[in-house]
């Protein structure tokens, strides 16, 4: 055949291939990757678990990329749980700072009280700020928060953490020093406790928003430096240390908008950490199963839409170089109950759901959805390809493998005493 020939027949495949990829994709397009369930008194039911359960069972690492302040998505993780469970699961690795994670763990050993103490944390530590009421634990501020550390307290898993604290934790963090310290050392320290404390509560008062202001006096603050200083010398562990000078650096990293700098910080520390805790934990990372929740953006394969190599993406690899798979599971919402009313995301711009509303659109106010993305890459990037993918589609099925979208999503019940 002679070279015009085969240029000509490469140039008619090619014209062949685009126009069999013309045909959008459609819920129809994707029916057979569409399943449902539905959760009732806080269990899976219907066909769709089945293929959450099969999934889960070969995953050595089974991750659960979600999206801030959801009700759905701690239902989901309490209901997952059981699941994981059977498939011998037995850790749960959340995207919380390392010390709120250890008293997490501590108190799921009593599930009947984990409610009521997070409550409790809740109200003590509650800071106002222009008027609003802001909670120390951005993680755990719902009822529905507490009901999944309560059911893997239930289980008897190990709950660990890896990421960073909370900059309205503080106060938090002062208290777990001075409680770790000895009586004899507490009426030692007494005094620049409570002063630093008086210190940290007129900071959060006249903050007003200024994150820069906020985390340059706590940097220069001798009363709040002296304190950690001795901190550094009287106890063992140095993590609630470490957790509150990273805060600082973190907080003036923001207000300075050094984004690049801080994600960069963040992802670095975050493996540390995980090594750190799964190693305490006694955990070994080349065998044992893992469950983590954080996230969506920073629990998938590949980049990172902060540009970066992130956590999921170390975890598949470790998965894949010892033979095992890892489970990459996104929610996205469609349907939102707020202010009164239903609102669908993928009519409201500038939301993950508007941009992914050509798998969103599959989401239904009154029953749960689970799409199967396992396939499309070979679909969509293979010949006969059968449809052409959208930029953010083909990076989101290239990072997740299932994405489940939650029936309507409801306002969560916040845990604290108003």
């Amino acid at each position: 055949m002679s070279v015009q020939k085969i240029v000509l027949s490469l140039c008619l495949l090619g014209i062949s291939t685009v126009v069999n990829a013309q045909d959008s994709l459609t819920t129809t397009t994707l029916r057979t990757k569409i399943h449902h369930f539905s959760i009732v008194d806080g269990k899976m039911v219907g066909e769709g678990v089945d293929l959450l359960k099969k999934a889960i069972a070969k995953a050595q690492f089974t991750l659960v990329g979600d999206y801030p302040d959801s009700k759905s998505s701690s239902d989901f993780t309490n209901a997952i749980l059981p699941i994981l469970d059977d498939a011998q699961y037995k850790t749960m690795a959340l995207g919380v700072g390392v010390p709120t994670a250890r008293w997490l763990h501590t108190l799921a050993q009593e599930p009947t009280t984990v409610v009521s103490e997070l409550r409790a944390a809740n109200s003590i530590y509650a800071l106002t700020e222009n008027k609003k009421t802001i909670l120390p634990l951005p993680d755990m501020k719902s009822v529905e928060d507490a009901r999944f550390i309560q059911k893997a307290g239930a289980l008897q898993w190990s709950i660990i953490g890896f990421g960073s604290e909370s900059w309205n934790n503080l106060p938090w963090l002062l208290d777990q020093m001075y409680a770790a310290l000895s009586d004899t050392k507490q009426q030692e320290y007494h005094s620049r406790h409570a002063k630093c404390k008086a210190i940290l509560s007129k900071m959060y008062t006249t903050r007003k928003g200024d994150l820069l202001r906020f985390a340059t006096s706590l940097k220069n603050s001798a009363p709040i430096q002296d304190f950690l200083g001795k901190m550094a010398v009287e106890l063992d562990d140095s993590a609630l240390l470490e957790a509150f000078h990273s805060i600082i650096e973190i907080c003036r990293m923001h207000a300075q908008k050094l984004y690049f700098e801080k994600n960069q910080l963040r992802v670095r520390e975050e493996k540390r950490l995980l090594r750190q805790e799964l190693d305490l934990s006694g955990i070994d990372i080349d065998h044992d199963r893992l469950f983590v929740k954080w996230d969506l953006n920073f629990l998938s394969r590949g980049f990172q839409p902060y540009a970066f190599y992130g956590l999921g993406n170390t975890l598949s690899e470790i998965a894949e170089y010892n033979g095992n798979t890892s489970l990459h599971i996104g929610m996205i919402p469609r349907y939102q109950f707020k202010n009164g009313r239903v609102l669908d995301l993928t009519t409201q711009k500038n939301t993950m759901s508007h941009r992914l509303s050509t798998l969103a659109q599959a989401g239904k106010k009154d029953i749960w959805t689970v799409i199967d993305l396992r396939q499309m890459i070979q679909e969509s990037q293979y010949a006969p390809v059968k449809y052409l993918l959208n930029e953010p589609l083909l990076d989101l099925i290239k990072r997740y493998d299932l994405i489940v979208i939650p029936a309507l999503e409801q306002e969560a019940t916040l845990n604290h005493n108003n």
